[in-house]
């Protein structure tokens, strides 16, 4: 029998889940050959430009940590204990999937936007974000301080400074961010929130009118159907995955405009909402 803990047999399945699966779905898309089923629904359109610019960045160089505690804390005290690790056990599976959802997103990413990370982890997709907004800005948000630290000295470590980290939790997300993101992602951190619903009414608050929001996680109900015995099993933190349909109806009743679904590998897909273009942000509900 086994003696490894539950989160290394998760590490091992991801990665021959991407050996296996990811890399060749990969090559063989590059041959043209269709691996994935067509998108549903509407994709973002007209995204305002220009871009918000820089901000947070300039204000406040140095991680911005909670001084009191949260009654979610504990759903990330695994992350926080991995800030310096965690990377190195996920980047096999979590980088082609992040490659394919920049391949869609950067065409709503302008060089100058204000891009939101609603779960940066240890940042390297924020990093991948931070290159593409020279003359704008990436702000990353975790609940679990270790990773926001984490994150922070990868970024300056990589000359990046045209990024801010916050430790926050995505259902309060900080008053000063009302309307002041172009567009916000995460990645792969969704299926950890513990309240979606909340999460994405604060999202729509901090978008500009015709933000977008965009969700890269497992959607399909064969992935979700055989991942979710494993995930509650051995993923620290997990809630639950949501099917494509359930992303479009949860975006939708949040208050996004248009809602769509793109399957980007298989089992993995990317969410989209885009806030109305004269929308004003709401706060969550109490």
């Amino acid at each position: 029998m086994s003696t490894l803990p539950p989160e290394a047999h998760l590490v091992q399945a991801m990665w021959s889940y991407s050996t296996y699966v990811l890399a060749p779905a990969r090559a063989l898309r590059e041959a043209g050959v269709p691996v994935t089923a067509p998108p549903v629904g509407d994709e973002p359109v007209d995204v305002p430009r220009p871009g918000l610019g820089a901000s947070f960045s300039v204000d406040r160089p140095a991680p911005v940590l909670l001084q009191e505690p949260t009654e979610h804390d504990h759903l990330v005290e695994e992350f926080d204990r991995m800030g310096e690790v965690y990377d190195a056990f996920v980047r096999p599976f979590s980088e082609p999937i992040f490659a394919e959802a920049l391949d869609v997103m950067r065409a709503w990413i302008a060089p100058d936007a204000r891009v939101l990370d609603a779960g940066c982890g240890a940042g390297r997709e924020l990093r991948s974000v931070a290159r593409l907004v020279p003359d704008g800005e990436v702000v990353g948000i975790d609940l679990a301080a270790g990773m926001v630290n984490a994150a922070s000295l990868a970024a300056r470590s990589h000359g990046l400074d045209n990024t801010a980290f916050f430790q926050s939790d995505v259902g309060s997300l900080p008053e000063a961010f009302t309307e002041q993101f172009d567009i916000a992602y995460n990645c792969l951190a969704h299926h950890h929130y513990p309240d979606p619903p909340r999460a994405a009414a604060e999202i729509l608050r901090c978008l500009r009118p015709g933000g977008v929001y965009c969700i890269v996680d497992p959607g399909p109900k064969w992935f979700t159907a055989l991942a979710s015995p494993l995930a509650a099993w051995a993923d620290p933190g997990w809630i639950r995955f949501h099917t494509p349909a359930q992303f479009r109806e949860l975006l939708g009743a949040a208050g996004f405009a248009r809602t769509g679904w793109r399957e980007l590998l298989p089992g993995f897909g990317l969410a989209t909402g885009q806030k109305r273009p004269h929308q004003a942000g709401g706060r969550a509900r109490e």
